[in-house]
């Protein structure tokens, strides 16, 4: 557990941060700080990913990524526990929830929600699936933080490298392929349930729209190798 993900020795800062940290300087409400106590064992910040420990650049926006290890009490902790502590962070994140013998990353693709740097906005979580933490792999990727920070993402979100685009823009195009998607389903769920034809005819033309427009959105995500 001592370098995890085999990052350079030089990102490794290995420090217990104590859970009641979380509660005195985050505004915990009653749920999250049951969350805290019932389901996390401990918290270690392991790496920090900075100019200071690697050879790259850094921004305003982003100066560095931290990589914090959450060792679970069960496997099925909410997610919403780490969001919380990521919308609070000053800093872009990485979680590696650990459980007995096994560990997952964890990484909310999240932005500065305007120029202050004060607050985050939180675009959409990806997850790995758990495996063996021996087996546990990812890659540092990129001479800027914000190369290895998209990265990041990409690897634990499945997305792969991508060739053309920002990382905002791939992430934008997956949530409109989910969204469509869902209303294609809801359209479809109602073609099923409609008895006029007239009404069914209207909403197969709208579903017929609908499969054009995700075609075309995966059809530019493909382009972006994502």
């Amino acid at each position: 557990m001592d370098n995890i993900l085999n990052f350079p020795t030089s990102t490794i800062v290995d420090s217990v941060v104590p859970k009641t940290k979380f509660y005195h300087f985050m505004e915990v409400n009653p749920r999250m700080k049951a969350h805290f106590v019932n389901d996390v064992e401990s918290i270690r910040w392991l790496y920090k990913l900075s100019p200071d420990t690697l050879n790259v650049t850094a921004s305003e926006e982003m100066p560095e990524v931290e990589v914090f290890v959450a060792t679970l009490k069960q496997a099925d902790c909410p997610t919403d526990l780490f969001t919380f502590i990521d919308i609070h962070m000053p800093r872009h994140l990485l979680f590696v929830l650990h459980y007995e013998q096994n560990s997952m990353l964890l990484i909310n693709y999240k932005q500065w929600k305007d120029d202050t740097h004060t607050a985050f906005k939180i675009t959409q979580m990806f997850a790995s699936p758990w495996v063996p933490t021996a087996d546990l792999r990812l890659d540092i990727d990129g001479q800027s933080l914000q190369r290895i920070y998209d990265n990041f993402v990409a690897q634990v979100g499945g997305i792969g490298r991508h060739r053309k685009g920002s990382m905002e823009e791939i992430v934008a195009l997956r949530q409109r392929i989910g969204k469509e998607t869902k209303e294609l389903e809801q359209l479809e769920k109602r073609m099923r349930r409609e008895q006029q034809v007239d009404i069914q005819m209207h909403l197969h033309a709208q579903a017929r729209s609908k499969r054009e427009v995700i075609k075309e959105l995966k059809q530019k995500l493909e382009e972006m190798g994502a």
